[in-house]
């Protein structure tokens, strides 16, 4: 059941489509767009965030594992989906079975996955992956030719439907990002040579690339964070993005405080002078990285609020002496929009010495997610 009584996350659909519009606006007519919907979304629901997707007209899915596309396929989510990460060659056949396309990288993986097709009658699409430079998952391909991607795409049981790779810098470095396209568009067509057939799909642009780079868009692109709303780089990809999430909660007390008191574990906060202290029920176990103890800011009534002493499991405290006519159930913004002020995720994220992708994730199973 979706409360609203102690911490909650608005999802604002409208945002989505909007990102999806400006995205689908960037891309000429023959350019499909791939959404990444891994990691719940993002944090954000995928089997939601998939729906409007597929009402909006997106030509593909993306997911990590074979779990995550199984719960989309058992919530009717009928889109083309492409797992991108390891799955168990002895799935292969039920993979084919719900129309899940597989990730090809290595060639040990793809000659067990059509070994375990032998006989089934069935047949695996996949799409080969190429690693030109972010030394990750894929057959090398900078700068030499990708012969066991060629073997793959020649054993029996596999349906080659596309080829991509993936970039390290799209955000920040064009040169290298130009040049891994390069090198990726090299070993595609060496590939095409051989094989004597074209993919029906090629792809690269992240969200940096799609923001930036035209060059990068092939046939197909696959922008992850900027779907939701976020720049992959603040300070340097800015665009007309909409933030799709606000993270919201409530406060459960009040009290007065005199100076010197402590607050918190550890006593690493103590009261300057009188000071009227809120608690709101949102913690670690929440998505509040402890490390941005004492560091960020929350929204009150359209006011900016500190956030004082060390985050707990399931609770932290606001120094509140500033806002005037508090009331327990008052709604606080961590993330997101009140009072036409704006408290962007990206702020929180720079404290903790991570990027916006990780805070989203991080807002656990246990706070509801309303859409809007």
């Amino acid at each position: 059941m979706y409360t609203t009584d102690r911490t909650w996350a608005e999802i604002h659909l409208d945002r989505i489509a909007h990102n999806y519009s400006l995205l689908r606006s960037l891309t000429p007519d023959n350019c499909h767009i791939l959404a990444p919907v891994k990691a719940d979304a993002y944090g954000h629901g995928a089997v939601p965030v998939s729906r409007l997707l597929a009402d909006l007209g997106c030509d593909y899915l993306a997911v990590t594992c074979l779990s995550e596309a199984l719960a989309l396929r058992d919530n009717g989510i009928s889109l083309p989906l492409l797992v991108f990460s390891y799955t168990n060659p002895g799935d292969a056949a039920l993979m084919a079975d719900r129309g899940i396309t597989q990730a090809v990288f290595s060639l040990e993986t793809a000659q067990a996955m059509s070994h375990a097709l032998a006989g089934t009658g069935r047949t695996l699409s996949v799409h080969i992956k190429l690693d030109t430079g972010m030394g990750r998952l894929g057959f090398a391909a900078r700068g030499q030719e990708p012969t066991d991607a060629l073997a793959a795409m020649h054993l029996p049981h596999l349906d080659v439907q596309g080829i991509f790779t993936h970039f390290s810098v799209a955000d920040e470095d064009d040169a290298y990002t130009l040049e891994q396209t390069a090198y990726f568009t090299r070993a595609a067509d060496w590939l095409e040579g051989q094989w004597g057939q074209t993919f029906p799909l090629r792809h690269a642009a992240n969200s940096g690339g799609a923001l930036r780079l035209p060059a990068t868009y092939l046939n197909m692109i696959r922008p992850g964070i900027a779907l939701y709303g976020l720049s992959p780089n603040p300070p340097l990809i800015r665009a007309d993005l909409r933030p799709a999430m606000d993270l919201k909660t409530r406060i459960i007390q009040v009290r007065q405080f005199g100076k010197g008191e402590s607050i918190s574990y550890g006593r690493t906060y103590e009261t300057v002078a009188d000071q009227m202290i809120a608690v709101i029920p949102a913690g670690y176990a929440d998505g509040l990285h402890r490390t941005l103890s004492g560091k960020m800011e929350m929204l009150l009534h359209g006011q900016r609020v500190r956030q004082v002493g060390r985050i707990c499991m399931d609770a932290c405290m606001l120094d509140v002496s500033a806002i005037e006519k508090l009331s327990v159930g008052d709604p606080v913004t961590i993330f997101g929009q009140d009072g036409g002020k704006t408290l962007s995720v990206d702020e929180h994220a720079a404290l903790a010495g991570t990027i916006s992708y990780e805070l989203l994730c991080a807002v656990s199973p246990r706070v509801p997610r309303l859409y809007l």
